[in-house]
């Protein structure tokens, strides 16, 4: 009699199939892990222009800006900042509302005299606005 050895067919596709079953599991939640990555690097961002509009206000007596002439300079470098959802260097929304995924938007507060005094930052994440931070009177 010979003695041969090595897997069955059986052993062979049960074994096919646990790997397919933890993959159906893994891949979801790995790319759900990916979005929150991607959704926090957003924040970052946000926070980033936060503190432009904050030195900036600083360095001008209170009084805020959302142009790109004076913030963007104040931005880590002078540089523009990552989209996480497209891997772009992309500008901020300068006086505006973000609205697709990636971007951050920066609005002024005007008083009843026409001086900004604060600023709305939002973020866009994949799918909605998942962050709002404002400042001023």
């Amino acid at each position: 009699m010979l003695n041969r050895k090595g897997f069955t067919l059986i052993e062979l596709m049960i074994v096919v199939v646990i790997i397919g079953i933890l993959a159906a599991i893994a891949i979801p939640n790995f790319i759900s892990m990916q979005d929150r990555a991607k959704e926090a690097k957003v924040k970052g961002a946000a926070h980033t222009v936060q503190l432009a509009a904050e030195d900036y206000a600083v360095r001008n007596d209170g009084i805020y800006d959302d142009t790109a002439a004076n913030l963007l300079p104040l931005l880590p470098g002078g540089v523009l900042l990552d989209n996480a959802f497209t891997g772009a260097a992309t500008e901020p929304v300068w006086a505006g509302a973000a609205a697709t995924a990636g971007q951050v938007g920066i609005v002024c507060i005007v008083d009843a005299v026409g001086t900004n005094v604060g600023y709305t930052i939002n973020g866009w994440g994949k799918d909605a606005e998942i962050l709002t931070l404002a400042s001023g009177s």
